[in-house]
């Protein structure tokens, strides 16, 4: 077939899919269950074209989804919500790694579950557990048109918390490195490497949203808007790609800067929310067309140990955590639920495992297969979330 003509056809299909489940499920759940049904592991309908496409398109729409949560960190926002919300999210992210390593080495020591390198796999299975992925619960709240304290607290939580999961992943790569091939813990590896990585991307971010501010001061018309600002965001990804940095945290902070000092950011800001629907659609049914629902036998007790682990870890982290912080009540009660989505940085940090340590290429399996639930499960959550705690009701 064409490839043109499957490409008509995958958007048409998945958007009537969409259109009609729209009040009962959230769409990104129906991407992602069409692009299962159509993509290798059934159908075997969409052109492999694109199902090469699936790295690219992820670093793509998660700085275009990073760029648009910038938005949200207007100084009116931040001052509202203040230390608060990094507190909780630091908290969360931290107590959900310390829970799943802890829980696993308990069931690995006990003799209960069997694994080579049981401490190395724990730490590193806990690191990947702390990231959440922004785009399905952003999508979720762009869709809901969710408003109110508890969605400020939400996308605060789910920008803040792939930062936490970077310097817990680096922090615990270390540690495996030492455990698995000798030497001493070089602890001024363990923190000055992530704070660099996050120092660097922060002053990426806001040298590029200096410039599209400076930009957009001579540039008034629709088009030209657009263009530049997609042309931000690319370098946002690219550059970072290239050195090392953060792509997720530099289009972050280039949207945060332009947001609070460009005079057309609003204006701005819908334009790009207009012209990323088609490639938030692509990429989530690419993404579900590449899960490999075979894997499934093959994860078996310490997938399920992963799983279960992991949402106890998010649910009960950001409960204790909005307490410590005395967030809203509705924050403590359900903003956990919200924070169960996992997908693009999570599956970066297996993809990272599997070449920085070849003897433990299982966990990429593990990481992957366990995606499939929470990518299912997650935007569930986040609705159910936002129903309860009246963020949906406010809706505009």
């Amino acid at each position: 077939m064409d490839i043109v003509l499957n490409l008509g056809i995958l958007l048409l299909i998945t958007y009537i899919f969409a259109f009609f489940a729209r009040e009962k499920v959230p769409s990104v759940l129906t991407y992602i269950l069409i692009g299962l049904v159509l993509g290798r592991s059934i159908a075997n309908f969409i052109d492999p074209t694109f199902m090469q496409l699936d790295s690219l398109l992820s670093t793509l729409v998660l700085a275009f989804i990073a760029f648009e949560i910038g938005d949200t960190f207007r100084w009116q926002n931040v001052k509202q919500l203040g230390i608060k919300s990094i507190a909780l999210s630091t908290f969360e992210g931290t107590f959900t790694a310390i829970i799943v390593s802890t829980g696993l080495m308990a069931l690995f020591y006990s003799g209960i579950l069997h694994v080579a390198h049981p401490m190395p796999v724990a730490l590193l299975l806990g690191a990947t557990a702390a990231a959440t992925a922004p785009a399905a619960t952003f999508m979720v709240v762009k869709e809901r048109k969710a408003r109110g304290i508890f969605t400020d607290y939400l996308l605060m939580a789910v920008t803040f918390d792939d930062a936490v999961g970077i310097i817990i992943f680096d922090f615990c790569t270390v540690i495996a490195r030492a455990l698995l091939y000798g030497g001493g813990i070089n602890m001024a590896e363990v923190i000055v490497a992530p704070l660099q990585e996050i120092g660097y991307s922060v002053l990426c971010g806001a040298a590029l949203g200096l410039l599209l501010v400076l930009i957009c001061r001579y540039i008034q018309e629709k088009e030209g808007s657009l263009l530049v600002s997609i042309a931000m965001v690319l370098l946002a990804a690219g550059l970072s790609n290239q050195f090392g940095f953060s792509p997720l945290l530099s289009a972050m902070v280039l949207g945060a800067v332009f947001a609070n000092l460009g005079k057309t950011s609003k204006r701005v800001f819908q334009y790009v929310d207009e012209w990323t629907p088609p490639l938030f659609l692509l990429f989530f049914v690419i993404s579900g067309a590449n899960l490999d629902i075979s894997l499934l036998p093959q994860v078996g007790l310490i997938g399920l140990a992963y799983a279960l682990l992991r949402a106890c870890g998010k649910i009960f982290g950001d409960n204790l955590g909005a307490t410590i912080v005395k967030a809203p009540p509705e924050v403590r009660k359900y903003l956990g639920f919200a924070m169960l989505p996992q997908a693009g940085v999570a599956i970066g940090f297996a993809m990272l495992i599997k070449t920085m340590f070849p003897e433990l290429g299982y966990i990429t399996t593990i990481v992957m297969t366990i995606v499939i639930i929470f990518e299912i499960v997650g935007p569930i959550g986040t609705q159910y979330a936002l129903e309860k705690s009246g963020s949906i009701e406010k809706a505009v």
